[in-house]
């Protein structure tokens, strides 16, 4: 994630969409330093029409370039390690839903899908190869509706997408979008962070919070998952 800073004077910050879209924050709109995050948060919930607003967070970049969530119930100033102006934020999925493609709302789905686009391009979301050409073929159908004939392939890969590409013609938009997350969510990396953690004898482990437990992963290679436990009301 590349994170920018300055030295402004005034107030000034930016939120980064997942569609790279940005949305300016500025003295003029009302927010300063001592605005309470959860103000920004309503502004980008409200942009997006986004109401399921439980599963979506901003993240900053402190100066050594480690990636923080905003705290909704603080202010800006309050986060010690938020660099600015210009305030730089990058609007996500905080909470990875289990099967996101049985989400109700579309708005959500459509976030959802964004950000596990975003996941699986710069390589946070691990697919196996022979996963990779359908993924690539439901983002074309996604993005660009059904396959015009006029594409052209210049490797074996390549054709593979196109001709999945094109078996999906009819296929709409949202529907290609939900397939896609079907098809992420049953991936072992979905919506897990890794942190590193020492065991016994200094062993490095790696610790991932995921949609359904924990995950502990040693040398790339999973040795422990714990399922949350569910109580009910």
């Amino acid at each position: 994630m590349a994170c920018f800073h300055g030295n402004w004077e005034e107030f000034y910050g930016e939120v980064l969409l997942l569609d790279e879209r940005k949305i300016t924050l500025t003295a003029e709109r009302g927010f300063k330093k001592s605005s309470k995050a959860a103000a920004i948060l309503q502004q980008v919930f409200s942009h997006l029409s986004v109401v399921e607003v439980k599963f979506f967070g901003l993240r900053f970049c402190d100066k050594k370039q480690q990636t923080h969530w905003l705290d909704p119930s603080k202010t800006l100033s309050q986060h010690r390690d938020l660099i600015g102006p210009p305030y730089i934020f990058y609007f996500g999925v905080k909470f990875y839903a289990e099967d996101p493609s049985k989400l109700k709302e579309e708005t959500t789905r459509c976030q959802f899908y964004l950000q596990v686009r975003q996941d699986f391009c710069r390589g946070r979301l691990l697919c196996p190869p022979h996963l990779k050409p359908r993924l690539f073929a439901l983002m074309l159908q996604a993005e660009r509706g059904d396959h015009s004939g006029a594409q052209t392939s210049d490797s074996e890969e390549n054709q593979e997408v196109q001709n999945i590409y094109k078996s999906l013609s009819g296929v709409s938009c949202p529907q290609a979008q939900s397939l896609f997350l079907s098809l992420c969510s049953s991936l072992q990396m979905y919506g897990v962070s890794l942190f590193n953690a020492y065991g016994e004898n200094q062993s490095e482990y790696f610790l991932g919070p995921t949609p359904v437990g924990v995950v502990i992963y040693k040398n790339k290679v999973l040795v422990g998952k714990y399922l949350w436990q569910l109580t009910s009301l």
